[in-house]
């Protein structure tokens, strides 16, 4: 007998259901801007309904943090646009070059802030474009249209910052709370694996892979003080847990190194001597660290979820933030390949006499500015301005044939009811989010509703082919002087983790601990992102844990330097300073020096053990076993394949 036939389909998943609300939401608030914005009178209310997809997120607490920061920058730039056009209308190639470089060196400063911050100044950047290039034909009118163009993308920005707050908001804090408890998992079974051997031993590929999640938490939650739980409270706590996750990463790391030196040693049969002892000591010391620190984190997680319970954080720790991996050189050339973009279109525009080529500047501006971060924003170009393209048919269906027939704004919404829901399904999904958005934006500019019905196909032809234009300029001047592959990149962020361990060790005074691993660890997992699935042993990957755990020791070390005395101070100095001068070499090569001096420094240290301490830290106590285990980890990192140290000076 066959089966019965399916009368209804599959039940809904969680993930299709908050995709849909997600698509709901956001389809609700681009109608309700559009409507308001005629309502109003605005101008050109598409721009209001074009926002709401641009800063539309799953995730409500994003949504509001993207909100508040764009309206800022908007209201920068258009102040920034209402002062040069008057000043330089007399001189369009002048007016040009400032709002390029305007554009440009904004674009340039956001870069160096990977936080919600970073929208601020991006915006301001190409919202200058958006009030300044239109008014270049009109000056007098620049006023308005800047307060124009505020006014309709803070409606946009707020409408959907209400919709996605109040209608089944998605809270970043049950966002981030499994994957925090999933990587507390994933360490503490590490830690087991270091201490007993008990399961299978993790790739150190897997290793570098908790270095991506710690970075993803902690980029995450930049969001959690904007969000709808009770999380937003939590925030200097989120903070505290993570600053612990970093410190984690290295003290494992050292805990399992220790422990395959104590194994090989075991399986070669090697003698127990003093420095078998020193191995088990700084196994100890690490175990007893990473023991506290996954206490603490597991605390601070109870706490997030329930406020009455006591947490580990101290007062003076909830000023420290996590510093993020920033690269000046990158933003800079971004920054560079905005403004000739931005120039060559305005070139275009003015030589040509194009009345629509103002179109390809914003645009330009707008591309070069949305994908700046990439390592090679060229396909990303491609397949949102594709996107962009490809929704200008629907457009056109709806300009020429639909949208004629249609009387008040009810059939109007319902008439585009269709395709924001679309779009807000397409940016419901994680990979293809962009393209959601992207398809969004051409429909949205391409039909350009107003307050009364315009179907001009010369208008909707010379702006869309302006949006082309703009696209393959910025490509064709990112392909040229901005783009880098992926083993530039890797070999990059390689060059600069070297050179903070070189400045670590030269440093005058104790740097920051957590400062030090959260850029050491940003890089490490920017690193591993970029290998993608390449073996451990590759080039690429050569530079990793073992780094930051040197970073961890350096640190360490000159925290110890100030407080001991005499002679093993002086002692700890000619490490460090070999230490800089190994990591200066491309080779990282470290001079053969430095061995001997490593083992002075620790017959020193172990010869007084209780002369000197280290002041106490917020998470790491400072005591004399510390700085042992730093010397012990330092010449396990650095000489792997050295001779055992003896406690004796070698006659």
């Amino acid at each position: 007998m066959p089966d019965a036939p399916v009368l209804w389909p599959a039940p809904m998943t969680r993930a299709r259901w908050m995709a849909l609300g997600f698509a709901a939401r956001t389809a609700l608030a681009a109608l309700l801007a559009l409507w308001v914005a005629m309502w109003v009178g605005l101008p050109m209310p598409y721009w209001a309904m074009t926002t709401t997809f641009i800063v539309a997120s799953p995730l409500s607490g994003a949504t509001r943090s993207k909100a508040i920061y764009r309206v800022i920058g908007t209201v920068i730039g258009a102040a920034v646009a209402v002062a040069l056009v008057p000043a330089l209308v007399e001189w369009p190639l002048l007016l040009s070059l400032a709002l390029a470089l305007w554009s440009g060196g904004a674009l340039a400063v956001s870069l160096l802030d990977r936080s919600p911050r970073a929208y601020t100044m991006m915006l301001a950047g190409y919202s200058a474009l958006m009030v300044g290039v239109p008014a270049i034909d009109r000056p007098e009118a620049v006023f308005d249209i800047g307060a124009a163009r505020v006014t309709e993308i803070v409606l946009g920005i707020t409408c959907a910052t209400l919709a996605h707050s109040l209608l089944w908001p998605q809270s970043v804090g049950a966002a981030l709370a499994p994957r925090l408890r999933a990587w507390l998992a994933d360490a503490q079974a590490w830690r087991e694996n270091a201490l007993h051997g008990a399961g299978p031993q993790a790739t150190e590929r897997a290793r570098r892979a908790l270095a991506v999640d710690a970075m993803d938490c902690a980029i995450l939650a930049t969001h959690v003080p904007f969000d709808t739980s009770h999380w937003r409270e939590a925030s200097a706590s989120v903070q505290a847990l993570l600053r612990r996750m970093l410190l984690l990463l290295p003290l494992l790391s050292g805990l399992s190194d220790r422990r395959a030196a104590l194994d090989e040693r075991a399986a070669q049969g090697a003698p127990d001597g003093v420095w078998a002892a020193l191995l088990r000591e700084s196994h100890a010391v690490r175990a007893r660290q990473a023991a506290r620190v996954l206490d603490e984190c597991e605390a601070l997680l109870a706490h997030i979820d329930d406020p009455a319970l006591p947490t580990p954080m101290t007062a003076a720790e909830r000023a420290r933030p996590i510093t993020l991996h920033a690269d000046v050189g990158f933003a800079l050339l971004s920054g560079l390949a905005a403004t000739i973009s931005i120039l060559l279109c305005c070139a275009i525009w003015i030589l040509t006499g194009w009345a629509d080529g103002g179109v390809a500047a914003l645009m330009a501006g707008v591309f070069c500015a949305l994908f700046a971060a990439m390592d090679n924003p060229v396909p990303m170009m491609l397949r949102f301005g594709g996107a962009m393209m490809g929704a200008l048919p629907v457009a056109a269906l709806y300009l020429f044939v639909l949208l004629p027939a249609v009387d008040g704004f009810v059939a109007l919404a319902l008439l585009l009811l269709p395709a924001t829901l679309v779009a807000g399904l397409i940016m419901a999904h994680p990979r293809h989010g962009p393209v959601g958005a992207a398809a969004m934006m051409g429909f949205a500019n391409a039909l350009a509703l107003q307050e009364t019905f315009q179907a001009d196909f010369a208008r909707f032809f010379n702006a869309n082919l302006g949006q082309v234009l703009g696209l393959m300029v910025a490509v064709g001047v990112t392909a040229s002087i901005r783009t880098i592959g992926a083993d530039a990149a890797i070999a990059r962020l390689n060059g600069r983790l070297r050179r903070d361990l070189v400045g670590l060790a030269r440093a005058g005074s104790p740097p920051d601990r957590v400062g030090v691993l959260g850029r050491a660890t940003d890089r490490l997992a920017l690193i591993t992102q970029r290998l993608g699935d390449e073996a451990d042993g590759t080039d690429g990957a050569a530079l990793g844990l073992h780094e930051v755990r040197v970073a961890m020791n350096i640190v360490t070390l000159q925290h110890v330097r100030p407080h001991v005395e005499r002679k093993l101070r002086l002692a700890l100095e000619r490490v460090l300073r070999d230490v800089a001068t190994g990591f200066e070499r491309s080779d990282r090569q470290m001079p053969p020096r430095l061995l001997p001096r490593l083992d002075t420094a620790m017959r020193l240290m172990i010869a007084n053990p209780e002369s000197w301490d280290i002041p106490g830290e917020d998470i790491l106590t400072g005591s004399p076993s510390e700085g042992l285990a730093a010397l012990v980890a330092l010449r396990r990192n650095l000489f792997p394949d050295a001779p055992d140290f003896v406690a004796e000076t070698p006659a």
